[in-house]
């Protein structure tokens, strides 16, 4: 099995050389999403182009795709979990989804606010000195309106990659909104157990609603960074290697953020050149991307030959509960709202696409060329790995990697 790495900096810049193909007709890039480590990226990327390798019908090459992404110490998932029952909980209030099964998956007590922004450092170069900071504010949580104001500054100055499209622009509203007014609503994201949860002393809560924003302003950096590395950097790399191999046909592939890179590159791609197909699992970008004259990635379907397929699973805690969340509060969106405004594909598939249920490996789907088609994954990508993410990585399947296979047209 033909494999490549490509890597890239923040900026979208290259860091290896081209891509070579080799021979092969059919070549996989895959991007991943929420990892913390090479390490992480490598293990997925074995593991789902293993699973693929003996479903293809002829030779393929594969490519796995680095880019400095990150993940919350805590949120780092587990190798197994329980099963997630159907119903979960998709707004403030709402019961949390039963689980049946296995070992409980808990929050736990949050990692120190020194260590989380030390392991982050790696995904903001030149910025270490200012999340040193704000870590130690983490931990000293001093009752003084300065320094929450001080550190509010220092978590909004992480974001400096632009945003790629205004449906994903939720958490924005927490970069210049009051301290007061961001913090206290982001507080309610925070763990219900753990010495940053909420409680009756104000300061201690608006702390809890810092760590927060935190999150979900360091995810939002890395939402709108995988457009950019889309844009300019995977897609004109494959259009230059699609130009140089015309019978060459490139399957796209992404998990979480990394579906999102995957997605911008059609952008970075010339007119007339395509993808073979695009597959997204449990993407962490909105539902609305590719709805004509509304998402920041309408027409651009076009520029992929093959069909633009996505899996979906209201078990995908990340995406069913807190995804939306983090955009609502700031915004003070109402829950019912921010549901359906903020939706995440891989919470729900494309706004307005049909809809399939994942299929065991070997059974056909009815694809069809540049059509869009919903993958309701409720049967597999069900496992509770993470407390925050639930099933968000549960995604090493048989049923996932033939997906790709069959969008690819190779089964």
């Amino acid at each position: 099995m033909r494999y490549e790495d490509i890597r890239f900096g923040k900026d979208g810049t290259l860091l290896t050389g081209d891509l070579q193909a080799g021979q092969a007709a059919n070549l996989f890039v895959f991007s991943h999403g929420w990892n913390s480590s090479e390490q992480s990226a490598r293990r997925l990327y074995s593991s789902l182009f293993g699973l693929m390798a003996p479903m293809l019908s002829g030779e393929a090459a594969f490519a796995g795709v680095f880019w400095p992404s990150l993940l919350f110490p805590e949120d780092e998932p587990a190798a197994d979990g329980p099963v997630i029952g159907t119903a979960t909980q998709s707004a403030p209030g709402m019961p949390v989804a039963p689980v049946t099964g296995g070992a409980p998956v808990t929050g736990g007590a949050p990692v120190a606010g020194g260590a989380v922004t030390t392991a982050l450092a790696g995904a903001f170069p030149g910025q270490e000195d200012d999340l040193a900071e704000i870590g130690a504010l983490l931990d000293s949580r001093p009752q003084d309106p300065a320094k929450l104001q001080r550190c509010h500054e220092l978590i909004a100055g992480l974001v400096t990659s632009p945003p790629s499209g205004e449906e994903d622009t939720g958490e924005a509203a927490a970069l210049d909104r009051p301290y007061l007014d961001v913090f206290g609503a982001m507080a309610a994201l925070a763990p219900a157990d753990g010495s940053f949860t909420q409680g009756t002393d104000l300061f201690q809560t608006l702390w809890a609603g810092a760590r927060e924003t935190l999150r979900a302003l360091s995810y939002y950096e890395m939402k709108n960074r995988a457009g950019v590395i889309g844009r300019h950097g995977l897609g004109p790399l494959l259009d230059r290697l699609i130009r140089r191999n015309p019978g060459l046909r490139v399957h796209l592939l992404g998990h979480s953020f990394g579906a999102r890179l995957a997605a911008y590159a059609l952008t970075g791609l010339s007119p007339g050149v395509q993808a073979g197909s695009l597959t997204l699992i449990q993407a962490a970008f909105s539902h609305f991307a590719f709805v004509t004259g509304r998402g920041a990635l309408s027409g651009y379907g076009s520029r992929v030959a093959g069909p633009l397929v996505s899996t979906f699973s209201t078990a995908d805690r990340a995406l069913s509960w807190w995804y939306p969340m983090a955009s609502r509060l700031a915004r003070q969106d109402t829950s019912s709202e921010a549901a359906h405004r903020w939706g995440a594909l891989g919470h729900d598939g494309f706004d307005g696409a049909a809809s399939t249920p994942l299929a065991a490996a070997g059974r056909p789907y009815a694809f069809r060329p540049g059509g869009y088609r919903s993958l309701d994954a409720n049967a597999v990508v069900n496992r509770r790995l993470s407390f925050l993410a639930g099933a968000h990585s549960d995604i090493e399947h048989d049923e996932v990697a033939w997906a790709a296979v069959a969008a690819a047209g190779l089964s």
